[in-house]
């Protein structure tokens, strides 16, 4: 039988302390939720005999690991390092992000999220080795501040083309 038991309320996870770092650089303060979202796709033959999936005959075609967050800093070394693929140039007396020729994909390491911990204290952290970052939505608007969305896609790496490329760790 499930529900409630004397260890329910030390393996509730919150997440009011979240912080979230890339190339080692505290990307500052966030708006909302920091998001984590994985998943898999998994693959069953159809097979003449049988009226539905067969056990022993699945495979795992696709995965993804993603890290979702809206930054509220407006600060050169935070958006040059997580814009890149937008194009960011410092000139003499200006920051531009944009207006650039696009090619290359920007690629940064360690994507990780601290700060989050279980009532018992136990630490959880997430982490992505290699990633994208997919700019979303600028939010400007005159009664709060601006925003700018961030995806940081996992990337499989070749020399572990089949493993998933984040994931998420519990203090034991």
């Amino acid at each position: 039988m499930g529900g409630l038991s004397s260890t329910t309320a030390d393996n509730l996870l919150y997440g009011t302390n979240c912080f979230l770092t890339v190339n080692t650089k505290d990307i500052g303060a966030t708006e909302g939720d920091v998001q984590i979202q994985w998943s898999t796709t998994q693959y069953y033959p159809d097979l003449a005999q049988a009226l539905g999936p067969v056990s022993g005959t699945g495979k795992v075609t696709e995965g993804s690991f993603m890290i979702s967050c809206t930054i509220v800093e407006w600060a050169w070394d935070i958006l040059s390092e997580v814009a890149g693929s937008l194009g960011a140039v410092s000139t003499g007396d200006s920051y531009k992000i944009g207006g650039q020729a696009l090619g290359t994909i920007i690629e940064v390491t360690n994507v990780i999220v601290t700060g989050v911990t279980r009532n018992d204290g136990k630490e959880f952290r997430a982490t992505i080795g290699k990633a994208y970052v997919e700019v979303g939505d600028l939010s400007v608007n005159k009664s709060s501040e601006t925003t700018v969305e961030l995806t940081f896609h996992g990337l499989f790496v070749n020399t572990a083309a089949s493993t998933l490329p984040g994931y998420i760790e519990i203090e034991k």
